[in-house]
């Protein structure tokens, strides 16, 4: 799988920041009408509506969300393989960074479908 072309890193980092940033208005620009977001163990969820709910419940369990791309592959049809570290901080001042392995679709611009692959247990007290 090659490595991803840098307007695809930079889509990637621009959706990062707005999730760090908690804008929720530029994060519904990055999905599709009919995305799903398959996230660790939880069903699958569709619909852009959907998700960003689902978004800004999790965004308001913390502090800040960054997501430091590790590495990013892409495939012709637009799908990327990514690692992230996912730093989570959280209102007491609490910081944890945890790995994640992503596989995300994207069409005409926005995201169609995201896959996450996590293991979040280190932080499960906090997202519960």
């Amino acid at each position: 799988m090659p490595r991803a072309p840098q307007d695809t890193l930079d889509f990637l980092t621009g959706y990062f920041a707005a999730m760090e940033a908690k804008d929720l208005t530029a994060l519904r620009g990055y999905y599709a009408p009919d995305i799903t977001l398959t996230f660790a163990n939880a069903p699958t969820v569709h619909g852009r509506d959907v998700v960003l709910a689902q978004m800004s419940t999790l965004l308001d369990k913390v502090t800040t969300l960054a997501h430091p791309l590790i590495n990013v592959w892409q495939e012709e049809d637009g799908v990327v393989v990514f690692e992230v570290a996912s730093v989570w901080r959280f209102p007491d001042g609490v910081e944890e960074t945890i790995n994640a392995c992503s596989i995300f679709t994207i069409a005409e611009g926005r995201f169609t479908d995201q896959r996450i692959y996590v293991d979040n247990s280190p932080i499960d007290t906090y997202l519960a």
